[in-house]
């Protein structure tokens, strides 16, 4: 089977275990704004049984090559349950700003729980149902997990309860809402695009009358326009990583990932 991005594949393979392979389309440390499968995972598409993404236009290129190579079965996390509405920074591939909703539902790990999980337990079972026992088995544990990642979750982010940030790309919807955070401004309202002169002022103006002390990289963009940003009033450059990357400690699990985004963002909103 193939997923578009990694942390899509962590949830499966937690779910699947050793009776699933799993193919991630989108490189390390690439975005998937925008991006173009190259014509060997464009075949290893052909032979998938089923694809994963996120869908709300955030990953639309794998679910166009899986179309062009005859594929079947999909799933689309964002179709199984509600989505936040979307705003700067959410433009994504056949959806503008005030469109079906912001995608990024994996950093919710409540919303993964009640919506990502059972989804992605039935449609393994379509695929392989052979396999349907151990598949439940998987769903069930990682729920529980999930409920006590959250807890955990929510104890590392309470003593910045109510803290402002400003984000590089607009992934921290759920995330903030989650744990009481307050996003007031996104440095690139529009993904892979500059932003302008006057976006930029608009940006400061609200880091500052906020009292943000963090704007917020990623691996996967340029630094550049953020470190301007927080030079122009004294906040902190922190790295968050809303993708993951096998190659690294906190891409080795789902739950790795999420907490090591914890500890970011409290050291970076700390007073």
């Amino acid at each position: 089977m193939a997923v578009s991005i990694h942390p899509l594949a962590l949830l499966v393979h937690e779910i699947g275990g050793d009776a699933v392979e799993v193919r991630t389309l989108l490189p390390p440390g690439a975005s998937p704004h925008g991006f173009e499968p190259t014509p060997s995972q464009v075949r290893a598409l052909a032979g998938a049984h089923l694809l994963v993404t996120v869908g709300a236009g955030l990953d639309a290129w794998a679910e166009r090559q899986y179309a062009a190579v005859g594929g079947g079965a999909r799933i689309a996390l964002a179709e199984h349950g509600p989505l936040m509405p979307a705003g700067p920074g959410h433009h994504h591939e056949g959806h503008e700003d005030d469109g079906p909703g912001d995608p990024h539902v994996w950093l919710d790990p409540v919303w993964v729980r009640d919506h990502a999980v059972p989804a992605l337990e039935q449609a393994l079972a379509e695929a392989a149902p052979e396999n349907a026992v151990q598949f439940q088995a998987g769903a069930e544990a990682l729920a529980e997990r999930l409920t006590a990642l959250d807890a955990d979750l929510a104890a590392e982010l309470a003593p910045v309860k109510g803290a402002a940030f400003v984000a590089f790309h607009g992934s921290w919807t759920y995330f903030a809402a989650r744990y009481g955070l307050s996003q007031v401004a996104v440095v690139e309202p529009l993904p892979g695009r500059e932003p302008s002169a006057r976006w930029m002022a608009e940006v400061i103006r609200a880091a500052r009358d906020s009292g943000a002390h963090a704007v917020l990289v990623e691996p996967q963009f340029s630094p550049r326009p953020a470190r301007t940003v927080a030079a122009q009033f004294g906040g902190r450059v922190v790295t968050v990583d809303p993708m993951g990357d096998p190659h690294t400690p906190q891409g080795a699990g789902y739950e790795s990932l999420m907490r090591f985004n914890a500890r970011a963002f409290r050291a970076g909103l700390a007073p």
